[in-house]
């Protein structure tokens, strides 16, 4: 129990399961984690070939 009175889960009280549901919890949150990253990240692809859409013929200038 913890200091308010309330039952907590430990390892000997509940045993592996606890810690192989902690592990799958995990797992889902860095699959969840890197699948927004991966959409973020196209997102930000897809903005930058519109700026530079956008913004024609300024790689072909000369710079001098």
């Amino acid at each position: 129990m913890d200091r308010a009175g309330n039952e907590r889960d430990t390892g000997a009280a509940v045993g592996r399961s606890a810690s192989r549901r902690d592990l799958t919890d995990l797992s889902e949150a860095a699959r969840d984690l890197d699948r927004r990253i991966d959409q973020h990240l196209a997102r930000l692809r897809r903005e930058r070939a519109q700026r530079a859409a956008d913004i024609p013929g300024q790689r072909l200038r000369p710079s001098g």
